[in-house]
């Protein structure tokens, strides 16, 4: 199996971009076997510190080797991650990639600490990846702040000094579904910052509320890494409610296996949409 890096200039020279899924419950991770098994298409499985802590990445971890022993082209990354020895030690363990959100911090405070933080990760194994952000995304609840827009000058400041891999850009997008409206990105503000970073790697996060087509005009712009979330767990929570509803069974696995198949096929159509 080649290494992420690879899969990554891989899709970045196709304009293809790689769909990144986060794990909130192992039947999410099923989902993703299922689908990456019947695919043959790559794609990157994440915890947030808040997954980490209910399901941790120790056993996602054992999850994904298994699936690479198998020959399942699933990478690993930990999401949004503010503990720098939370980082360090899973680099050490074997994960694919890290993300340091350092979005809370002061720019110069974050710039500092990513610049120090990629170096020593680094050290620890040449080929793990590492993600790196300063203009914080938003969550749904919260809206749509242009004030917290990549700037593009910033953006080649911080990865010239850092020397991460990829960029999580926020240019509109949010964490969350408005399940009304498509969220609008702000395609010629991408632009801009691929101007000034060309050949660079980019992550688009809130990718389960953008319109598909805007999606497609990000890939070809330089995204090649896609955080879907939301989706899944719509699909999932709609599925186990049916289930519940209107099945007598106490079997468990009676409710969690329409829910984990309807996952599949979100997955599925992401990691194809992604490609085509």
């Amino acid at each position: 199996m080649i290494t992420l890096r690879e899969t990554f200039q891989k899709y970045f020279s196709d304009h293809q971009a790689l769909p990144a899924f986060n794990i909130d419950s192992f039947e999410i991770f099923q989902a993703v076997e299922m689908a990456v098994s019947e695919t043959k298409l790559p794609c990157l499985v994440q915890l947030s510190q808040n997954e980490d802590k209910f399901i941790e990445a120790e056993k996602l971890f054992l999850l994904v080797k298994k699936a690479q022993l198998n020959n399942l082209p699933i990478y690993l990354n930990m999401d949004h991650c503010h503990d720098l020895n939370r980082m360090v030690n899973l680099v050490k363990l074997g994960f694919d990639m890290v993300h340091f959100d350092g979005s809370n911090l002061d720019y110069q405070e974050n710039l500092d600490t990513a610049t120090a933080l990629v170096k020593k990760l680094k050290e620890i194994n040449p080929n793990i990846v590492v993600e790196v952000e300063f203009n914080k995304i938003n969550l749904i609840e919260n809206g749509v702040n242009p004030e917290s827009f990549t700037n593009p000058k910033q953006a080649l400041e911080f990865i010239s000094k850092t020397q991460a891999d990829l960029l999580a850009i926020s240019i509109g997008n949010i964490h969350g579904v408005n399940t009304s409206t498509p969220e609008t990105i702000n395609l010629d503000l991408f632009t801009q910052i691929v101007g000034v970073l060309p050949n660079h790697f980019f992550t688009l996060h809130g990718g389960s509320g953008i319109d598909l087509a805007q999606i497609k005009s990000a890939i070809r712009l330089g995204i090649v890494k896609i955080n879907i979330n939301t989706d899944l767990r719509l699909a999932f929570k709609k599925s186990l409610l049916t289930s519940i509803n209107s099945s007598p069974s106490e079997k468990i696995y009676d409710y969690l296996s329409p829910a984990i198949n309807e996952v599949k096929k979100v997955i599925i159509e992401k990691l194809i949409n992604f490609i085509s």
